[in-house]
């Protein structure tokens, strides 16, 4: 096995251990998520639907959050802005959505992050906080990908 696979492996189950339930939702959803994307859209390539994926099972337990605690908040402009951003990478994938999507993923990374600090270790916020970090992370690194392989592919139809 690769090393990256191992340490991948690690702290996928330190963050389950940790952070419980607040992980298994996203997982889940993300899960469902690109399950429909790949029977609805065959043609689209498995790293672009991962990235979407990733990205709409947060949006979804973004959502499922709002409706327990019962408030429109803040997070509201979030599920728009991911719903907009994942729509236009699957109908229009390229460039431009991956970066309007890094610069709104990267900026709520940066606010999550401070909320995050701003928890003791083992509070329930910073559990959640933890995996919506991680959440943003891995739809970067996945966004980034997908558009990297398709750059290689685009480059290699050239020749």
């Amino acid at each position: 096995m690769k090393a990256s696979i191992i340490v991948a492996t690690v702290v996928g189950i330190a963050v389950g251990v940790y952070s419980g339930t607040h992980l298994l939702i996203p997982l889940a959803l993300t899960g469902v998520v690109w399950w429909v994307v790949r029977k609805r859209l065959p043609d689209r390539p498995g790293d672009l639907v991962a990235a979407a994926a990733v990205q709409v099972g947060h949006l979804l337990w973004i959502a499922v959050g709002l409706i327990v605690i019962g408030r429109l908040t803040v997070d509201l402009l979030d599920i728009a802005i991911l719903l907009i951003g994942v729509v236009w990478l699957l109908a229009r994938p390229g460039l431009a959505p991956v970066i309007v999507l890094t610069v709104y993923q990267s900026l709520a990374i940066l606010i999550g992050l401070f909320a995050f600090l701003g928890f003791p270790v083992g509070h329930n916020l910073h559990r959640a906080l933890l995996v919506h970090l991680l959440w943003r992370v891995l739809a970067l690194i996945l966004m980034w990908r997908a558009h990297a392989k398709a750059a290689e592919l685009k480059e290699a139809s050239a020749y």
